[in-house]
């Protein structure tokens, strides 16, 4: 039995599993397993619960039962859309205004990321928060914290889809090839022609 104290301790695991897909869509969330699990009263459960279903990661439906979600395509492609746009967008700045330490950093996530990607048994989750770590560079860079913050958190399903992304097959091979177009000269157009090719870096179109 698993012992939290707080209704927040348990949320967190529980979205972490959801959005890590360890619970997958349309699975049934009961509350006397998750009482038992984590060694938490019925009220405390219900509280989480709740707290998931806020945040769109479960459905409840009275008398009969909690389940998780299932992925909204609609919206993971408006997400999408939106996610591409405004990267695109950093990255034209950013990509002028790159220094050899930041090239030399980005390179260093991407090994490592590839490094992660490489072992027999790829942890998803530290693999997520690699590539997160790598894209997360050029928001720091241009100080777009806040924006880079709001994209991660926009919607549970985005999440959920990139983990379902990663996990299929030829997934990491294509999270490589992004990765390595962003970073290794000589540089291929990525997203449709926002970075064109330069010697040893990045640069604007």
């Amino acid at each position: 039995m698993e012992q939290y104290k707080t209704d927040a301790e348990i949320y967190a695991v529980l979205e972490r599993e959801i959005i890590d897909l360890t619970i997958r869509p349309g699975s049934s969330l009961s509350e006397n397993p998750l009482c038992a699990r984590f060694g938490a009263p019925r009220t405390l459960i219900r509280v989480v619960l709740q707290k998931l279903q806020e945040n769109g990661l479960v459905k409840i439906v009275p008398y009969k039962g909690t389940t998780v979600t299932r992925l909204n395509r609609r919206i993971v492609d408006e997400l999408i859309y939106e996610r591409t746009a405004v990267e695109a967008r950093v990255l034209r700045d950013f990509s002028p205004r790159c220094t050899p330490e930041q090239r030399a950093l980005i390179r260093r996530r991407v090994e490592a990321y590839e490094a992660l990607a490489a072992m027999e048994s790829p942890d998803y989750n530290k693999l997520y928060e690699a590539d997160r770590a790598l894209h997360g560079t050029w928001f720091a860079a241009m100080d777009k914290m806040y924006l880079w913050s709001t994209l991660q958190n926009a919607h549970a399903d985005y999440s959920r889809f990139r983990m379902l992304d990663t996990m299929t097959t030829g997934g990491l091979a294509e999270v490589i090839a992004d990765h390595r177009n962003l970073t290794f000269p000589p540089l291929n157009r990525w997203w449709n022609g926002t970075c064109t090719a330069a010697s040893g870096g990045l640069a604007p179109s």
